[in-house]
């Protein structure tokens, strides 16, 4: 369980980046070139053959980790519902989420339109993906993209966090206080005359012993 609950994370970061490179792909392809035949057509050429069952794959991934994320947050808000926890808003870490997220998907869709344009051209273009004359939408939507898929995550991720910490909070105002119980202190006298005792042993000064 401990294993699954790291795994959680990273498993749905990675499976909304998917979802989020999926997006900004067509999304530069959109907004340079117009709804239309002509990106029909783009989408469909040499080094787009893959697209179609890549597509469909990240989105099943993509929803397969949303469900999991829906059914989490549900049985923590009937947990919290049921022992009365007060849940507290709780600041949302919306920049760290969008700088990875863009990362991830700026470099995702570079690699991306480098392997297709030398699987249909025999070269590659580098950073002309991202800044070349073909593509010059392209950072502005990547970027755009990330910021609205990271939103989500970052309030999902608040609303989580939320709900833990009042759950949490409430079993410890709930779970018993145990008492340490201390038996009480007794003044026990020495049982005997004290000369009995362990300093009886010694010998009486010399100046009280009796000539012989």
């Amino acid at each position: 369980m401990r294993i699954a609950a790291r795994l959680r994370g990273p498993i749905a970061f990675w499976a909304l980046a998917g979802l989020a490179l999926l997006v900004s792909h067509d999304a530069v392809f959109l907004a340079q070139m117009g709804p239309g035949e002509r990106l029909t057509a783009t989408l469909r050429t040499v080094g787009h053959d893959y697209w179609g069952a890549a597509s469909v794959l990240l989105v099943a991934a993509a929803a397969i980790a949303a469900s999991v994320t829906v059914a989490r947050l549900t049985r923590l808000r009937r947990l919290a519902a049921t022992i009365g926890a007060k849940r507290r808003a709780r600041p949302t870490r919306l920049l760290p989420i969008w700088i990875r997220l863009a990362a991830v998907v700026v470099i995702g869709f570079a690699l991306q339109e480098n392997v297709e344009h030398f699987i249909a051209h025999g070269h590659l273009i580098g950073a002309g993906a991202l800044v070349g004359p073909e593509y010059p939408l392209a950072l502005p939507v990547l970027g755009l993209v990330s910021f609205v898929a990271a939103l989500g995550a970052a309030l999902l991720v608040a609303s989580e966090s939320a709900l833990v910490a009042a759950i949490e909070e409430a079993q410890r105002r709930l779970r018993p206080v145990r008492a340490t119980v201390r038996p009480p202190q007794r003044v026990v006298a020495p049982a005997g005359p004290i000369l009995a005792r362990f300093a009886a042993g010694r010998a009486p000064p010399a100046m009280l012993r009796l000539p012989s």
